[in-house]
């Protein structure tokens, strides 16, 4: 091997080896960041199933749930006729006065799925709600909510003209959304 290829290399080892043991010390930061950072990781902690009930939890679940159902405002039952009112109008609660077009109502299920993918088939946004009455059941098939009257009442003539239904308006309330029926 070549005199000048050897000392090359000798240099190369020596000088990456003083990388190796210098660059880290350099780079490290001072011993005081490192307390620092060490001292802000918070201890985890303690969990001891042993003193934790089941009950304990459900109580403290019950807790969350009255003070957040606390933070919520207060709903006003609002009896308001908003029959004659303009459109796009706040009701007692501060919520939109909607309507909805009721096309229909049925004590199957079926027949009010099959109405509404009749009325989806037309490209009419619609929906069912289910309720329980003294009769039984009973799935009420809409097309809406709307804001406005005079756009339902459109939509119920050409409704009535394409598939002969007559429908009535009726106030739209979003609380009974917990009722609709999916899909």
């Amino acid at each position: 091997m070549d005199a000048k290829l050897k000392q090359r290399l000798t240099g190369a080892v020596i000088l990456t080896s003083l990388a190796i043991i210098l660059l880290p010390l350099l780079l490290d930061g001072t011993e005081g960041d490192r307390a620092r950072i060490a001292t802000d990781i918070p201890a985890p902690p303690k969990i001891d199933l042993e003193d934790i009930t089941v009950q304990d939890v459900m109580r403290k679940i019950e807790q969350m749930e009255k003070a957040s159902e606390a933070r919520l405002p207060k709903e006003v039952v609002d009896e308001t006729n908003y029959e004659a009112a303009p459109d796009h109008i706040l009701d007692r609660n501060q919520l939109p006065v909607n309507w909805s077009l009721q096309l229909g109502s049925f004590q199957k299920e079926d027949n009010a799925t099959r109405l509404r993918a009749q009325l989806r088939d037309q490209n009419y946004r619609s929906y069912i709600l289910h309720a329980n009455t003294n009769d039984g059941e009973i799935y009420r098939v809409f097309v809406g909510p709307s804001s406005s009257k005079e756009t339902l009442v459109e939509m119920n003539q050409e409704i009535e003209a394409k598939l002969k239904l007559k429908g009535r308006i009726v106030r739209y309330r979003i609380e009974d959304d917990r009722e609709q029926l999916g899909g």
